[in-house]
């Protein structure tokens, strides 16, 4: 078995005239015991460690570097506004006279609720029917379709001002350069 340092990658000694006629036998292919291949080619890593090769091009482990910090907040901003999304998706308790139900705030939704708040707002003495995660169906009064249309853009806003201080903690340690100040940043 051969082991390539440049392409990380085994090659079997039986197939090379085969990979030389193709034009890919890699030029730093070295010879690997059947121990080394056992380690390193069909062995997991140690946990932190991946596979490398030395100067010479033996191999060994490694420690796995670590992510570079404008990545790894990258990554992290996107993980807040995805817990953002879900924490708006996943709506708010309101009450309907005297019953309290959770209203869901996915995109048709809130494009339903403020469709809703539209047409209160031209037909101020109807009634609107609403329908709850609960499934059931709650007639409102323009003034209280409009309060329920009030109520979801003020949980959608704390959801965006939660999101905008968990980014800004990200900003700040990445400025900073602590990678500890962004890895624990959270919703």
């Amino acid at each position: 078995m051969h082991y390539s340092p440049s392409r990380d990658s085994f090659y079997p000694g039986s197939l090379r005239a085969e990979y030389e006629r193709l034009g890919v036998w890699p030029d730093d292919a070295i010879e690997v015991t059947k121990a080394e291949f056992a380690t390193y080619g069909q062995g997991s890593p140690p946990e932190g460690m991946q596979r490398s090769a030395t100067e010479s091009g033996r191999l060994c482990w490694v420690k796995i570097p670590a992510e570079p910090l404008a990545d790894l907040a990258a990554r992290k901003r996107r993980a807040i506004e995805a817990a953002r999304d879900e924490a708006i998706a996943a709506g708010f308790e309101h009450t309907f006279g005297d019953t309290t139900d959770t209203v869901q705030m996915r995109a048709r939704d809130r494009e339903n609720i403020m469709g809703l708040a539209v047409s209160a707002q031209r037909n101020p003495e109807g009634t609107f029917a609403f329908r709850a995660e609960s499934n059931a169906q709650y007639e409102l009064t323009a003034d209280e379709m409009l309060e329920l249309a009030e109520a979801a853009q003020a949980h959608v806003s704390a959801q965006y001002q939660h999101s905008w201080q968990r980014k800004g903690e990200i900003d700040a340690a990445l400025e900073a350069e602590v990678r500890e100040g962004i890895e624990t940043v959270e919703w």
